[in-house]
């Protein structure tokens, strides 16, 4: 090797002993941040606390009760009066459940509620009829507003026919001659009435007539059918009589007239029953035309529908307390053994016994379920972490110790490379010396 070439590869091997000086370096300091890592790992599991299994003991309360023979009534607190009294000497407060009726509205989600079409009658009351030349026929509303309704037979749209069709099917009568229906447009809704009422109407035999027109009525509520009421049991009527005093502000009461009484009277429409769960449900033609109307895809009205609001009575278990003096007399033990009130003049004897809160205990050991299992899983995730950083630096140690044994190698050469350049240098001197 010459001289220059040798002097190149000693700059060469100078280079890269630097670069795997600096490359280890680096890699030190990786694994220093590493070592933080799974410090700071280490002291958040110190700082995690394992979660106190509840004790029934909390959930245990001493409790008096009594029975004046038909319900059971049980104490709450106790406090003695401010000022001795032989009369009285606790101010009590004490509950017992009754059943009361109550009426409920509730929300039920995804309702599909699915909507049919059909005719339906109007019965239009104080309303004149005037019988045209051409035998059209020509109302006039209590209000002043007018209508012309025309023979079918004589009427050209090509959109007539299905929607006789449906109007008769409608009434029951599929042979009604079209000579005895007349009709109108109003926009793209038709409607329908018959000859023969209108004729009564207009020579004076009556004071109404039904205007038929298309309209879409609730059918099933997913899959239960609706079941429009028109006559009410009596458990429905008390039923429905006590959502409307219980709820004001529900669309069931727009169904429902208030009598001098203080008694409520149903239209007679709008009101479907409904089944669900086993239970039988009130809902209104408001409520589910809100939800069958809410869909915002047109294409797919059942699937994507808001909630809809139906109704229920029944009878609910309610505490009814209340506060009042009362004399409490002792046992040789010191446990109330007795105790009357102020508004009662019978001296009821007292049950001791204690009692636990099942369900609040039951809560607290879902709690605590829930609590350890985010404690193991808080455990497992700082481990798989911590073996994720473990293997990441057995990965740089290795590399480390390539570097070490690379350092190593270029250290050989280099001094072989540099006895080469001082044995050059040294031929070189003793040649000028010669």
């Amino acid at each position: 090797m010459g001289m220059a070439a040798s002097q190149a590869r000693y700059i060469q091997l100078t280079a890269r002993k630097a670069n795997c000086e600096y490359e280890g370096q680096q890699i030190n300091q990786a694994r220093t941040n590493l070592a933080n890592e799974v410090a700071g790992l280490f002291n958040r599991m110190l700082d995690l606390e394992l979660p106190e299994v509840p004790s029934t003991s909390d959930y245990t309360t001493e409790q008096y009760s009594y029975s004046d023979g038909d319900t059971d009534y049980y104490i709450d607190s106790w406090s003695q009066t401010s000022s001795y009294d032989d009369t009285y000497n606790y101010v009590v407060t004490s509950h017992y459940i009754r059943d009361i009726f109550k009426g409920a509205e509730k929300t039920l989600s995804d309702p599909q509620v699915q909507v049919a079409n059909t005719y339906s009658g109007y019965v239009n009351e104080s309303a004149t009829v005037q019988v045209n030349p051409d035998n059209s026929y020509t109302v006039t509303n209590a209000d002043g507003s007018t209508v012309n309704y025309n023979r079918v037979s004589d009427i050209q749209d090509e959109t007539l026919a299905e929607q006789l069709q449906k109007f008769k099917e409608a009434i029951g009568n599929t042979d009604l001659s079209d000579d005895n229906i007349v009709g109108y447009q109003d926009g793209d809704t038709w409607h329908f009435a018959l000859t023969q009422e209108l004729d009564n109407v207009a020579g004076g035999l009556s004071d109404s007539y039904s205007d038929y027109a298309e309209t879409g009525f609730p059918t099933y509520v997913g899959n239960s059918k609706l079941t429009e009421l028109t006559n009410l049991t009596e458990d429905q009527a008390a039923e429905l009589s006590q959502i409307v005093q219980d709820i004001t502000d529900s669309n069931i009461s727009n169904y429902f007239t208030l009598n001098s009484d203080g008694s409520y009277t149903y239209t007679g429409s709008g009101i479907y029953t409904f089944d669900l769960n086993g239970q039988t449900y009130f809902t209104t033609y408001d409520d589910l035309m809100n939800s069958y109307n809410s869909a915002y895809m047109s294409d797919s009205p059942i699937d994507n529908q808001s909630s809809l609001y139906y109704y229920g009575a029944s009878y609910v278990p309610t505490k009814i307390t209340s506060t009042g003096n009362a004399l409490l007399e002792t046992d040789e033990s010191g446990r109330f053994s007795s105790v009357r009130f102020d508004n009662d003049s019978n001296v009821y004897a007292l049950s001791y016994e204690t009692v636990t809160d099942d369900a609040a205990y039951q809560d607290a050991m879902n709690e605590y379920r829930h609590a350890v299992e985010v404690y193991e899983k808080t455990i497992n995730d700082i481990n798989a972490l911590t073996s994720t950083i473990q293997k990441e630096d057995q990965q740089l140690e290795l590399k480390l110790e390539q570097l070490d044994t690379e350092q190593a190698a270029i250290s050989t050469e280099m001094e072989s490379v540099k006895k080469v350049i001082d044995d050059s240098v040294e031929k070189i001197f003793n040649t000028f010396q010669s």
